[in-house]
């Protein structure tokens, strides 16, 4: 049970406290009678996008009450004493009791029963948003404990407009002058990601990158699933991290060669234990059959660049499609619902199709020895599937405009003009 004056110390803390943060792009609306939850991965920037929403819903704090419950002075608080925080935020402030609150609470699934707490709060009538880290706090438990009362939204680190946004750079778009600075920028989140740590401190930046990796991922997820083979998490990070494509078939065969032993099914819930703390994305083709879907694999990508650079990759080709992947990702399309990879009938393979919309191959350059091959494939799914938007995302400028080839249009388009389609 948490002290009464504990709690006017903390409550009368949190009125007073303010933030500076940089505004997300990143479009939430606050839904009635339910909670909006904002799950994402640790460092993120989840709590300074609370504060981003708490300053457009109540600039002047008048009736609403942040709370971080990793505050070392909450520890061991429960769903009572989060009503016991609402009789002193009444007693600490000229709110009457029938007024109708905002409440921002952060990290909240460190509270045992918080989900009781934030249904009364909704059935009084009172606004809630949550945050939790997907490690710990799964979109698909939200679901579950609030019984379909609240709408979830993914944070993700910045998206590479989002950086440029920090860098002063997003009127660069609209001109070649600064492309050099604006390549540098982007060349940055290829190479380094874009967690917000990392943005601002590129001097540190693979001291952070190494500390989310070891510290945050790798602990969140032995402690939330109680993982007892460390080291074939730790070896099965880096067999994703260079996989362009793979199964767990594959990944099991490659660990046994390694003399690391573990079960087959484990090795499958550890995949599905990283795609559920929305670290690594295992992409799935786009067919019909379930059985076709397990037998073509997948495809790994990893929630930031960064990661993939202190597990070791250099390859430019995984790195700007990982990128591509990503931006897609905060553009909000949702693995495996409205994105996937596609495979045509004869084998090729286009790296995205969104169903019904667009089909995305990328490639560094393209140039005679692989021009053929990426347009072939994308010729032939467009002719599989009737989508006739054809994309190719490359990192150098591809000479010429639109191409024709067998009666379709293709259009190649380097990153920087990329993001500013999207």
């Amino acid at each position: 049970m948490i002290e009464r004056a504990t709690w006017e110390e903390v409550i009368s803390d949190y009125l007073e406290l303010r933030m500076e943060y940089t505004k997300r792009e990143v479009e939430v609306k606050l839904p009635k009678s339910r909670a909006l939850a904002i799950v994402g991965p640790r460092r993120a920037g989840k709590t300074f996008f609370l504060f981003q929403l708490w300053d457009e819903l109540d600039p002047e704090r008048r009736r609403s009450l942040y709370v971080n419950f990793e505050d070392p002075r909450l520890v061991g608080a429960t769903a009572e004493d989060l009503m016991e925080m609402l009789r002193i935020y009444h007693s600490l402030t000229s709110v009457p009791k029938g007024e109708k609150l905002l409440f921002l609470l952060d990290e909240v699934q460190v509270v045992d029963g918080w989900e009781r707490f934030v249904r009364y709060a909704l059935d009084m009538g009172h606004r809630v948003i949550l945050t939790g880290s997907s490690s710990k706090l799964l979109s698909k438990e939200i679901a579950t404990v609030l019984r379909g009362r609240a709408i979830t939204v993914n944070l993700y680190p910045f998206s590479l407009s989002e950086v440029l946004g920090v860098k002063n750079l997003k009127k660069a778009l609209l001109g070649l002058e600064a492309r050099g600075k604006l390549m540098g920028v982007i060349r940055d989140c290829l190479e380094w990601g874009s967690y917000p740590e990392v943005v601002f401190q590129p001097e540190l930046r693979r001291e952070i990158l190494r500390e989310i990796l070891d510290v945050t991922i790798y602990r969140d997820i032995v402690e939330r699933w109680r993982v007892d083979n460390l080291r074939a998490l730790r070896f099965l990070f880096k067999l994703l991290a260079s996989s362009s494509h793979t199964s767990v078939t594959k990944l099991h065969s490659t660990m046994k060669s390694f003399g690391i032993a573990v079960g087959k099914p484990t090795l499958a819930n550890y995949v599905e234990y990283l795609s559920d703390a929305l670290v690594v994305f295992p992409l799935r083709a786009h067919v019909k059959s379930e059985k076709k879907k397990e037998l073509l694999g997948f495809k790994p990508y990893f929630v930031d660049n960064g990661l993939l650079k202190v597990l070791g990759v250099s390859d430019r080709g995984r790195l700007l499609e990982n990128l591509v992947f990503t931006e897609l990702l905060k553009r909000g399309l949702r693995p495996n619902e409205d994105i996937f990879f596609y495979v045509t009938g004869s084998g090729r393979e286009v790296d995205f199709i969104i169903p019904g919309e667009e089909l995305i191959q990328v490639s560094w350059k393209l140039h005679p020895e692989n021009r053929e091959r990426e347009l072939s494939a994308l010729i032939e799914a467009s002719a599989e599937t009737g989508i006739e938007e054809l994309t190719v995302v490359t990192w150098e400028r591809y000479p010429e405009g639109k191409l024709e080839v067998a009666d379709r249009v293709i259009h190649p388009i380097p990153i920087e003009k990329w993001i500013e389609k999207g």
